[in-house]
């Protein structure tokens, strides 16, 4: 199946697994092309003529560097795979900030809201995303949608100029678990009928809403070029290598 796969930074460590898969002869019958942008770039798209344009030169070049082509002909896929695109758990951790949904324990001085409540007006937000959006460009075609990675779940000690999203505060109050389900369910009923959610694998998730440490290591060098393990919120290729043996079985129940 030829699978064309357009993301945000994060498309990277989709890239390195599939390489560490393909080097082991481990990789699934699929026909990947990517298509990656930094930040919100994959905005700066045109859908017009059946085609997937860039708007902007550097996006173009992003785009000419690592698929090979500056823009995207939609018939040559028999699917697509959405990586990232502003669909984070950062969403809801913003929200418990200062509410919450009855059933979950870190209640004191917030909002208390019927969970029915949290889970229309949190869909709503994530199908107002970038995801939503490109989603929609693909209408009436086979698209799979992966959020941004939870981040490492080191950031819960805090990290020097990062924003602190809550992380701690939560899985502390023992809510980590409910809020990744809140996620998991937003996040899957905000796309349809234009794509499908693809959860995170649990086996690389830590405390319901962080990433375990194995899935982040390197990542810093390897994606972001920080270093010295500082990068939270981009994953490995080991990361990338445990998303695709899901990809394929899940585009064949589509």
């Amino acid at each position: 199946m030829r699978l064309c796969v357009i993301g945000n930074s994060h498309i990277a460590a989709l890239k390195l697994g599939w390489d560490q898969l393909k080097a082991k002869g481990q990789a699934p019958d699929l026909t990947p092309v990517f298509f990656g942008a930094p930040s919100d770039g994959v905005r700066h798209l045109r859908a017009e003529n059946g085609r997937l344009t860039p708007k902007r030169k550097d996006i173009a070049e992003h785009f000419q560097r690592m698929g090979g082509a500056d823009h995207i002909v939609l018939d040559d896929y028999e699917a697509f795979f959405l990586i990232g695109l502003n669909v984070s758990v950062k969403r809801i951790l913003r929200f418990y900030k200062s509410h919450a949904w009855v059933g979950l324990k870190g209640t004191e001085g917030k909002g208390l809201v019927h969970p029915g409540f949290a889970r229309d007006f949190l869909t709503e937000r994530y199908a107002d995303t970038l995801m939503g959006v490109t989603a929609g460009h693909l209408q009436g075609r086979k698209v799979l949608a992966l959020a941004e990675p939870l981040w490492a779940e080191w950031i819960r000690a805090g990290a020097k100029g990062v924003p602190d999203y809550g992380w701690e505060a939560a899985i502390s109050a023992g809510d980590g678990d409910a809020i990744g389900q809140m996620f998991r369910d937003t996040v899957a009923a905000s796309l349809p009928p234009h794509a499908q959610f693809l959860p995170q694998p649990a086996v690389t998730v830590a405390h319901g809403i962080t990433t375990r440490l194995a899935y982040n290591k390197d990542a810093s060098r390897l994606i972001s070029g920080e270093g010295g393990g500082t990068d939270a919120a981009h994953m490995n290729g080991d990361f990338g290598a445990a998303i695709w043996p899901e990809v394929l079985p899940a585009l064949q129940r589509m």
